[in-house]
């Protein structure tokens, strides 16, 4: 694994011989393309002309064949124009990639990791991207322009160490560094790319919600025989451009993963974090039948299981992009001077969760004094959704006589630091309650939570990293509460309606307009009250936690 390290101008010359080798490929598929249509119409032609034109002679090649060289020529260089302009953008929409949230301590440390291995790569400038997925995964892409981009996946980072996501990060770095990357995101631009489009377009196509009511049933099976009729095309469109794609990815070298992997090593000095972050990847869901699966090469493994990529003979040098998995382990397991077995081990102790139930609310009430009278009684929680609190309040336990300023009580000494943070601006209002709700951490982002009734609003962009998070504990209420739910989803019909009847439909606590009153979904039935609108979901007490259980329930079978 260790060798000597090419020079600037020798990686320069690699990159641009292979960029051209890309090209004349792409100029060749298209020739060959073209070529095959054309000698079939001419065929076609040739055959009812020598119906009344016996001595008429059928050449394959011939003059024609220049125009359809540069047809070929152009056609290739449109097809390479569009397809690498802006190729990472276009390839973060497919992935739907985000940047990360400045409020979420899990992207916060996402960020100082990036921040760590960029410097001591020699302080390479990276964009840091984080896919909504709770599959676990790492990718890397670069472009012809000078963007280089480090992305994860939500799962990768719930579940992942952060000497293990040092690791990975260190791995997709120094693909960049040795302009791997740049090469293997402009194989994917070619066909990749748009096979991932298609293959989303027709998973949406192919989407299609029972009807509940006889009255549409007719209308239901016109529709599902339009959709039929669409996918067809899709399928097929698909498969050439599928493909296509596969026949590029014989340019892409297995040998990549095992340079990134010895470059992670030297940049981090910890190869038993790195075996073990690949480890864990391998033996988890990495997003088989999600999104990536058609541009499998930017990823650190790929996303679908493939028995060839664990084979090492010439078949499967040829037609895989990544090395076995078992072979790269026991490559940086011989740098570590360990086993697989002290890994899984380690893994198996670190993913022993607690089973403490959640502390039991304190009885403890306060009562603040505003314009010399007393009122409350008011939880700690409480206290902060007073408008007129201020740091040199006076206030007291409920029943005792002993008075102190509020920001000499520790919790409220933070809340006045934290209450000057843009998000504490922001106002929204409990649709139960009708008071102000407040900022709370939760899973290592903020929700937002009444501090009377204790329901939670949370946005639908911070749901899928709620539920892969596995840091709360549930108490036994809310697991009998789960059990029960799971239990009474087996005696429903798979056609029941989600929507729930409500005379008094509550408020947005953002927009205020009406919210759909719920089910979470077919799988989940936990009600909950949503504003599509405002892309806003309303948990009452106790519900995000029911639901939580609920999906961990699911992956534990």
């Amino acid at each position: 694994m260790s060798g000597k390290f090419a020079t600037f101008w020798d990686i320069e010359k690699q990159r641009t011989w292979r960029i051209y080798i890309l090209f004349t490929f792409l100029a060749l598929l298209y020739f060959a393309s073209v070529f095959f249509i054309f000698s079939i119409i001419k065929l076609i032609f040739y055959l009812r002309q020598s119906l009344y034109m016996p001595n008429a002679k059928y050449h394959l090649f011939g003059a024609d064949t220049v125009y359809l060289i540069i047809i070929a020529f152009v056609a290739a260089m449109l097809h390479w124009y569009y397809s690498n302009r802006n190729v990472v953008s276009k390839i973060l929409g497919l992935l739907r990639a985000q940047p990360p949230d400045k409020n979420d301590r899990y992207h916060g440390i996402f960020n100082n990791v990036v921040d760590e291995i960029a410097a001591a790569a020699g302080g390479i400038m990276l964009e840091r991207y984080i896919m909504p997925t709770g599959s676990m995964n790492a990718f890397a892409l670069a472009d012809l322009q000078g963007r280089n981009v480090v992305g994860v996946t939500e799962g990768l980072l719930s579940r992942a160490t952060r000497e293990e996501l040092q690791a990975v990060v260190a791995h997709e770095v120094a693909h960049i560094v040795s302009n791997d990357c740049l090469e293997t995101t402009i194989t994917c631009s070619l066909f990749g790319m748009y096979s991932e489009a298609i293959a989303q377009l027709t998973k949406i196509t192919s989407k299609r919600e029972p009807s509940t009511s006889p009255l549409f049933e007719k209308e239901s099976n016109k529709d599902a025989m339009t959709l039929g009729a669409i996918s067809i095309p899709l399928f097929m469109l698909l498969f050439f451009i599928d493909l296509s794609s596969q026949i590029l990815n014989m340019f892409i070298s297995r040998e990549k993963e095992y340079r990134a992997d010895a470059a992670a090593v030297r940049l981090t000095r910890n190869p038993q974090s790195l075996a073990s972050a690949l480890y864990r990847i391998g033996t988890h869901w990495r997003g088989a039948g999600s999104v990536g699966e058609h541009i499998r090469p930017i990823f650190i493994l790929n996303p679908q299981f493939s028995k060839l990529d664990e084979k090492e003979d010439a078949f499967a040098t040829l037609f895989t992009t990544h090395p076995p998995l078992a072979r790269r382990l026991q490559i940086i397991l011989n740098l570590a001077h360990i086993n697989l077995d002290t890994i899984a081990e380690r893994m198996l102790r670190s993913n022993v969760r607690s089973t403490v139930p959640e502390h039991e609310k304190s009885d403890i009430r306060f009562m603040a004094q505003r314009d010399n009278k007393w009122q409350g009684p008011f939880t700690l929680m409480q206290l902060q959704t007073l408008e007129w609190l201020e740091p040199d309040t006076k206030i007291k336990i409920s029943g005792h006589k002993e008075i102190v300023q509020a920001n000499e009580l520790p919790a409220l000494s933070y809340f006045f630091q934290k209450r000057n943070e843009p998000i504490w601006k922001l106002r929204r209002i409990c649709p139960t309650c009708r008071e102000w709700l407040i900022p709370q951490s939760y899973e290592g982002l903020y929700l937002w939570r009444c501090a009377y009734c204790d329901g939670i609003l949370a946005e639908h962009s911070k749901l899928p990293r709620i539920f892969v998070r596995e840091e709360k504990s549930f108490t036994d209420r809310v697991r009998r509460i789960a059990s029960l739910i799971k239990e009474e989803s087996k005696l429903k019909h798979p056609r029941f309606n989600l929507l729930l009847n409500s005379i008094n439909r509550r408020r947005c606590p953002k927009c205020g307009n009406p919210m759909a009153h719920k089910f979470y979904s077919y799988a989940y039935h936990v009600e909950i009250d949503e504003c599509k609108e405002c892309k806003v979901t309303w948990f009452d007490a106790d519900e995000i936690e029911t639901l939580q259980c609920l999906i961990e329930m699911e992956e534990d079978q």
